[in-house]
């Protein structure tokens, strides 16, 4: 039976009458509870039934007009003051804002104790206790389906039914809200929560929201502190303290279990990739292990971005909530992803850099062919332009080659001299141009990056000039060597990444010399 704030004033042993609000009476009330801090919202919530000596209860008129403001909008089911204890001798700004805003503002004569009142609270609500106990009993099962691995999205649906309340899931770290999909947050929640909490300054474990649809609880999820489990309250919930840190510890498992799942595919499928790019997988078997993954090679694409180096494990801390087949491989400053074309679009949102894309793969002996289709792409790719299909690139930047041909003309006409004495004396001259070009033709920053003397580097410059017949003091020739250079990453030749494994100290036959 729901105790409302009326039954507490019929209840003539309590001996506790209105001064102000009276028309809320019918407001139910959760709980009892003491508190004398100045914001008792930080404490106590909706259908709590704030009791006070009054030594929280501002002097002065506004600011008792403000405090039942914040105890009305925080969904309180009312106020109790103990007569003749320590509350204002003026309360009438008070009672007058417990009038306008219906807030029940109750006075309890001095030789009632509030323990009294509490016991009466609890009397009424000794049924709650006992859904309580059964919502406890459930979540113990969800607990097993959060260790067994079940799905997220299953598993926060079922703890919903548990506690009686909506549920949702916010992942602070992408300001997102996750879980459920297609749901939206509250108005003026997403502002809320995006504001980073105060270092320094003491928090509450469980945040109330007082908001127009209703309370929200927020817990951050133990395991991923940028995690926080929202819940809407209704009437008929059963939330409360302990409940909320049960059902954070419950999804902090699933979470971290879903998250170490999750890491050991995104591995083995980087592994995949790096081998279907090296063709050491035989047709019957990649048709087979693509089919695990959820793709296949006639429905699949080859996708090429040029990003900053990041570790493969941070590649999958950013694809952890992308619910979508694919392998992706860092290699050096490229990153490959084998995937559908329909999923492109998300894909490069989290890439966050032009992402190219290879026609259809088809079957595993294109690949090579693929790869540098998706390198051409890749190259035509703009801010303006972040996913770029290769069927789709003539007329687009056309001083870029248009087709693998043209970049394979390009870089051999330009730059094919450099290339072969590079084979010959391993003195990476090509890596050496494109560092020279990329820092704008500084001397000293080349040669601090490269990790050599800028006498080296002088060498090594005039030998590209010697081979190629062009000078890095005309702007023609600069233009002609870069696109060179872009027309070798189209191709892969040199691979991008064949520069990521010489160490600092690495110098050439010449530069020994």
């Amino acid at each position: 039976m729901s105790l409302r704030i009326v039954d507490i004033v019929n209840m003539p042993e309590l001996r506790t009458r209105f001064i102000g609000g009276e028309t809320g009476q019918e407001r139910q009330v959760q709980w009892a509870h003491v508190c004398e801090l100045a914001d008792p919202t930080e404490w106590l919530g909706k259908g709590d039934l704030l009791m006070t000596t009054g030594m929280g209860v501002p002097k002065g008129r506004a600011g008792q007009a403000a405090y039942v403001q914040r105890l009305s909008d925080a969904g309180l089911a009312g106020m109790m003051i103990g007569e003749n204890m320590r509350g204002p001798k003026d309360m009438t700004a008070l009672q007058a804002s417990a009038d306008r805003l219906g807030f029940p503002v109750l006075l309890t004569e001095y030789g009632v104790p509030f323990a009294s009142v509490t016991r009466a609270v609890a009397d009424a609500w000794r049924s709650r206790e006992n859904d309580r106990r059964a919502a406890f009993a459930r979540l113990h099962v969800s607990a097993r389906m959060a260790i067994e691995g079940h799905d997220l999205a299953a598993l926060l649906g079922r703890l919903a039914q548990d506690v009686q309340a909506d549920l949702m899931l916010w992942d602070g770290q992408a300001a997102a809200l996750w879980l459920p999909r297609g749901a939206e947050l509250p108005a003026g929640l997403r502002q809320i929560l995006n504001k980073p909490l105060e270092r320094g300054t003491a928090q509450a474990a469980i945040r109330r929201f007082p908001l127009d649809e209703g309370e929200v609880l927020a817990i951050s999820i133990p395991s991923r502190k940028d995690h926080v489990l929202l819940a809407r309250r209704s009437d008929g919930d059963l939330l409360d303290y302990s409940l909320m840190s049960h059902l954070a510890s419950v999804l902090g498992i699933a979470l971290e279990h879903r998250h170490v799942e999750h890491e050991r595919s995104f591995r083995q499928n980087a592994e995949l990739l790096k081998e279907i790019v090296g063709q050491k997988v035989k047709a019957g078997t990649l048709t087979r292990r693509l089919n695990a993954c959820g793709l296949s090679l006639d429905a699949a694409i080859l996708g090429v971005a040029r990003a900053d180096p990041l570790p493969l494990t941070e590649w999958a801390r950013r694809f952890e909530r992308l619910e979508t087949p694919l392998l992706l491989l860092p290699r050096g400053q490229e990153v490959l992803v084998l995937l559908s074309s329909e999923d492109a679009g998300a894909v490069q949102a989290i890439l966050g850099v032009p992402l190219g894309l290879s026609d259809s793969v088809d079957s595993a002996d294109r690949m090579t062919e693929a790869l540098r289709e998706a390198r051409l792409a890749s190259a035509h790719g703009t801010p303006e332009r972040l996913v770029v299909h290769h069927a789709q690139i003539a007329d687009r930047l056309p001083w870029l080659p248009q087709s693998i041909e043209e970049a394979r003309d390009t870089f051999r006409r330009i730059l094919g001299p450099v290339a072969a004495h590079d084979e010959q004396s391993n003195a990476r001259l090509l890596h050496t141009l494109r560092v020279f070009l990329e820092h704008n033709r500084s001397w000293q920053a080349a040669a601090n990056v490269l990790h050599i003397h800028k006498t080296s580097l002088t060498y090594r410059i005039r030998r590209v000039e010697e081979l190629t017949g062009r000078s890095l003091s005309s702007t023609a020739d600069v233009a002609a060597l870069w696109l060179a250079l872009q027309a070798a990453d189209i191709l892969g030749l040199p691979d991008p990444s064949d520069g990521e494994g010489h160490g600092p100290g690495a110098r050439s036959q010449h530069d020994k010399d």
